[in-house]
């Protein structure tokens, strides 16, 4: 009992132990929130990968006909719940004088991929509608499109937020677009290249949060978009690609080779193709077509864990160097209890336990800590940029927004133990110093 009664008191009455603690506390914080931030943000991008693109992607090898067959099919299927197609091309759209944007076109069924994404809830005018979204616009004879809120308008610099009201007040603007395209049929090897042009108007606007899909993306009906490229004589349900959502409880990577088996079936039976170019399409989950890119950045997430992990691992050093005082300056305590009978053991108890003391209530407050500025970034950035007139995070660099602030109690439970592990590392060879301490040569002169 008295080694839980001396730890306390060292605890309490020892004020140099709260720059022990507050060592551990700070660098806790710092792990576990840089740990946060970055695999919430990797989150982000997977997350926005399944809302934009569906559970699956399926990307022949080349543009393909009858899609409308392959949904079909696909729909029959119980481990799919529905498909959407995408017919895709880049072009300009001219949206005034002098206001020429580079865009990717798709040409898409916005009421099936509303099924397969939550595309509905990106649209400003038609998202709180109970309707399926449309294309329509009023009486006007020009194609209608959606256009991402980024071609048309920018965020504000300090703020980095839109205005909503003045960009939905573009709906009804018209533009004009014009892509590359061949005259003739697409397999002739002779087709002669040229550019076509269209009259548009806009219909809705799209703000999806991510910024490079708001800032190059147009979506017009694949219908017109086929036309267009193709001539009024090439609408035969031509797609580039096929999104798909799984049914509600199904496992994406399970249902990869039933989407293959269908689309290998469908290839030869309704397109002709040999299996050999059949095979060649790719089939994976939205997560894997960013597994690239995620890869990449939970590398750059374990190079800084590493670095911040050398700088904190000091906190070993400043414990031992404390703790090494305190032994110091306590030895008569030590040769007292050593002298009523207490073994080197004991002694040596007392610092371990003094050093997960040091540890435990450090780390619970770097974790407490890390929680709230993850929790609180986008607040603590705005004020940082108000005072500063600096920004921190821009959508047009990060993607996003607003900063992922999900926080991951796998790390913050990792970082935990570590601290309290260093601190008792600490601690280990000042405990060891003081039970070598010899209670006659101390208290012979006391």
């Amino acid at each position: 009992m008295i080694k839980f009664f001396l730890a306390f008191r060292y605890l309490r009455k020892r004020k140099i132990v709260f720059l022990s603690i507050a060592a551990v506390a700070l660098s806790t914080a710092l792990l576990v929130t840089v740990a946060s931030l970055f695999t919430a943000f990797i989150g982000a991008i997977e997350l926005s990968a399944s809302e934009y693109l569906g559970d699956i992607v399926l990307e022949p090898p080349s543009r393909f006909s009858s899609y409308d067959v392959l949904i079909e099919k696909l729909g029959e299927t119980a481990q799919i719940d529905s498909a959407t197609p995408i017919l895709s091309t880049s072009g300009l759209v001219h949206l005034g004088p002098g206001n020429v944007k580079a865009v990717n076109i798709w040409g898409i069924e916005p009421a099936s991929r509303s099924q397969v994404t939550n595309f509905k809830s990106s649209l400003l005018r038609q998202k709180s509608s109970d309707s399926e979204p449309r294309f329509e616009y009023g009486e006007s004879k020009d194609i209608p499109i959606f256009i991402g809120i980024a071609v048309i308008s920018e965020p504000d610099v300090k703020t980095d937020r839109y205005d909503f009201a003045a960009a939905e007040g573009l709906v009804g603007q018209k533009a004009v677009i014009t892509i590359g395209t061949t005259e003739g049929e697409s397999d002739e090897p002779m087709s002669l290249a040229r550019a076509r042009s269209a009259g548009l108007v806009i219909s809705d606007i799209v703000f999806t949060a991510a910024y490079d899909i708001d800032k190059k993306f147009v979506f017009m009906p694949i219908e017109d978009l086929a036309s267009l490229m193709f001539g009024s004589n090439k609408q035969n349900k031509t797609a580039d690609v096929i999104h798909i959502k799984c049914a509600d409880g199904v496992n994406p990577k399970q249902t990869i080779e039933t989407v293959r088996q269908i689309w290998l079936q469908f290839a030869s039976e309704q397109l002709d193709w040999p299996p050999v170019i059949a095979a060649q399409a790719q089939i994976v989950t939205a997560v894997e077509k960013q597994a690239q890119y995620t890869a990449e950045l939970r590398k750059q997430m374990g190079v800084l864990l590493v670095v911040f992990g050398i700088i904190s691992a000091g906190i070993v050093v400043l414990i031992f160097c404390i703790f090494y005082m305190i032994v110091k300056a306590k030895q008569k305590d030590l040769a007292i209890i050593k002298s009523i009978g207490g073994s080197a053991g004991d002694v040596t108890s007392i610092f371990l336990l003094f050093g997960s003391l040091v540890g435990l209530v450090g780390a619970s407050a770097g974790v407490l800590i890390g929680f709230i500025i993850t929790s609180n970034v986008n607040i603590v950035e705005q004020f940082v940029s108000r005072l500063f007139g600096l920004k921190l995070w821009s959508s047009s660099v990060y993607m996003f927004t607003k900063i992922p602030n999900h926080f991951d109690w796998f790390w913050a439970i990792c970082f935990f133990i570590a601290a309290v592990a260093a601190s008792v590392l600490g601690a280990f060879l000042p405990s060891i110093i003081a039970a070598k301490t010899s209670p006659v040569k101390l208290l012979r002169y006391e």
